[in-house]
């Protein structure tokens, strides 16, 4: 599959306007290829430990899923890097609102206990960030309370894409996603459609369930299945060949 075809970001421009009649002088116009940062400290992060190899109980995936007494090595870690004007494009009217929930997500999502800061050059220091600030080509950090610690939301590394099943749970899923959504979540196309799944099957339903009760704060079913229509999403086919 080829990569997703986005819109190319929009050449920088000049500071400033030129001046007006009146004197005055236009906004500073952002530089989109200027890098965003979000980063976390490190103390406030805890590692998860090692799982077992096979996770054939609630018990084992409650243990996986629970971080340790170790934090990482380093200052701070990196969460999410890139130009501002990909940042821009995803969060459009939402402004440092969309970042913050990201942040709350990746670190905090039951408890959202963080609050969102972002490095001023000139004032050499950490200033808190309201919703509707405009995003900007800084460094930003999700800072939590003294004494809290968080075990930050994990990514599945593999070596391949998640094999695609057509008959049984998965077809079923795969219908629901779509009866439920009709549209590709980031596109809006409405067809073709790939049911893309949230969580890799191969997790299970044990941690399934852990990830449910982590970021909704419920208890779930006893026989939630990873093949339940909420961890899926409806994308197309270039998009899901990059997410799931």
């Amino acid at each position: 599959m080829s990569a997703p075809s986005l819109p190319p970001i929009p050449p920088s421009h000049p500071a400033s306007g030129p001046p007006k009649p009146d004197g005055h002088i236009d906004a500073a116009t952002p530089d989109l290829t200027g890098i965003l940062e979000l980063r976390v400290n490190s103390p406030s992060v805890r590692l998860y430990p090692v799982p077992a190899e096979h996770i054939s109980d609630q018990p084992l995936a409650t243990a996986a899923m629970t971080p340790g007494n170790v934090s990482p090595a380093g200052e701070s870690i990196c969460l999410l890097s890139g130009p501002l004007g990909d940042f821009l494009r995803y969060s459009r009217q939402e402004a440092s609102k969309w970042l913050i929930d990201l942040a709350h997500d990746i670190c905090d999502p039951v408890h959202l206990r963080g609050s969102l800061l972002v490095w001023k050059e000139q004032q050499k220091q950490w200033c808190p960030v309201a919703n509707t600030d405009p995003l900007t080509a800084s460094r930003y950090r999700y800072d939590l309370p003294a004494g809290v610690t968080v075990g930050l939301s994990k990514i599945s590394h593999r070596e391949r894409k998640s094999a695609t099943e057509v008959t049984g749970n998965a077809t079923t899923m795969a219908n629901r996603v779509k009866a439920r959504d009709g549209e590709c979540w980031v596109t809006a196309v409405s067809d073709p459609l790939v049911n893309s799944h949230i969580c890799p099957k191969r997790m299970g339903d044990h941690f399934a369930r852990m990830i449910y009760e982590t970021f909704t704060s419920l208890a779930p079913a006893p026989n939630l299945s990873i093949f339940h229509e909420i961890f899926g999403i409806p994308l197309t086919n270039s998009l899901d060949a990059w997410f799931d």
